[in-house]
């Protein structure tokens, strides 16, 4: 997994900072150049996130039992926490993170700044230019990737280029479609379960928590149910399994021809 991770990240930061030059009439900072955020409020942003965000991003925020936020779309479209900011506030329920309501905007603010910090760190590690240009990272074979598709991959088992897949190009930019591609999104696809009680009792819904020690669902009837693992029997049912079984099988040539493929379904 660390091979895929590092051929994987160099080229979301080329299709970032190329997708940035060209679709927001302004360039990325050249590499060396000082980035906007007061220091001392990225300072204090990442004490705060490591007390109340760290255990589940990582005290870097580049993941743990929660998503790298690092390279996260939120972040990397934030501007000012317009995108940010409700989510520390509020949470996100429906994956198991909690709000922040406590916290004053301030606070806010410099976990806004330290987030912001780490994204540019991570763009400008490998000091790419800013108008680097889109069609030098579309370094795939689209046919090769289209016979991954229908082949090896087993994409078009649960995807059609006709259905949820058409013109996915255009929809999307290609850092958003390269993100899509590797971590889809949780808010499009929710797991849902079986929860079998001893009585043999059994309720079905969207998962709304899982941890190691319990289970809430969203159940069909609109209750909101949880137990502890230990007294139940639970049946997840995933549908992103496949994407992270597929992480560990297909090849960094295989991945750059995929994209290549879903490059050209404008």
């Amino acid at each position: 997994m660390k091979r895929f991770a590092l051929a994987v990240w160099p080229v979301a930061t080329l299709i970032f900072v190329a997708s940035s030059a060209a679709g927001q009439q302004h360039q990325a900072p050249p590499p060396h150049e000082e980035t906007s955020e007061d220091p001392a409020a990225v300072g204090r942003g990442q004490a705060l996130f490591r007390s109340t965000c760290g255990f589940c991003h990582g005290e870097d925020a580049t993941g743990a039992r929660a998503p790298d936020l690092v390279r996260s779309v939120i972040v990397n479209h934030d501007e000012q926490g317009n995108l940010l900011a409700p989510v520390i506030r509020n949470g996100r329920p429906d994956k198991g993170m909690p709000g922040f309501a406590t916290l004053n905007d301030e606070q806010v603010r410099d976990i806004v700044a330290f987030l912001h910090h780490q994204a540019y760190e991570a763009l400008h590690s490998g000091h790419v230019s800013g108008d680097y240009p889109v069609e030098k990272l579309l370094t795939g074979n689209a046919e090769a990737g289209k016979k991954f598709f229908n082949g090896a991959g087993n994409c078009s088992q649960c995807h059609s280029v006709t259905g949820d897949l058409a013109g996915i190009a255009t929809k999307l930019k290609p850092i958003d479609l390269q993100q899509h591609m590797i971590y889809p999104s949780r808010r499009e696809v929710a797991k849902t379960a079986t929860v079998t009680l001893s009585d043999g009792t059994r309720f079905e819904g969207k998962v709304a928590h899982l941890d190691e020690f319990g289970i809430a669902l969203m159940c069909k009837d609109g209750w909101y149910r949880s137990w502890p693992l230990s007294e139940v029997k639970a049946q997840i049912h995933d549908p992103l399994e496949a994407h992270r079984e597929l992480t560990a099988k297909y090849t960094d040539s295989d991945m750059h021809n995929l994209f290549a493929y879903l490059e050209t379904l404008k």
